[in-house]
């Protein structure tokens, strides 16, 4: 009897050390700044969004899609440290288009091409492996919208 109880205790206890043990630091929130957590090179994986024109309704259209060959707005990014910026293409291979700045306003990510053009990025989510942009540009005659979601490169 003595040993049915060692041995039901030995087994109580494995299976809280293990319990203590599958619980990890993932589940944990962090806490770091955007400007932080956004450092790194990320992989368009889906993009989502549509253009609307009054004037030229014909000419609106939607998708939603795995991206292919080209992507409906943004490629794929790598944000630094120092506060520039990289776009690449999709197939990864080709040279930087362009070597920009970017800031952060608190869950807005602009991109800074000149003092003429620049693109307000709001961050739906971010984690240590995915992130969703959205863009979204209205004026008068028309309507430009898009989700764009990443995985850490």
């Amino acid at each position: 009897m003595k040993t049915l109880r060692f041995i039901g205790m030995a087994i109580v206890a494995i299976i809280m050390s293990v319990n203590f043990v599958a619980c990890s630091d993932d589940d944990e929130e962090d806490n770091r700044p955007l400007a932080e957590k956004i450092i790194g090179h990320w992989v368009l994986t889906y993009e989502e969004g549509f253009i609307k024109d009054s004037e030229y309704p014909e000419d609106d259209e939607a998708w939603s899609h795995a991206p292919k060959d080209e992507c409906e707005y943004f490629g794929n990014f790598t944000f630094r440290e120092d506060g520039t910026y990289s776009e690449y293409d999709l197939d990864g291979t080709s040279n930087p288009q362009s070597i920009e700045k970017w800031e952060v306003n608190g869950n807005v990510i602009t991109l800074i091409e000149d003092e003429y053009e620049q693109y307000d990025l709001k961050v739906l989510e971010i984690s240590s492996n995915k992130l969703v942009l959205e863009f979204h540009d209205k004026d008068e005659t028309s309507e430009h919208y898009a989700k764009m979601t990443y995985k850490r490169g």
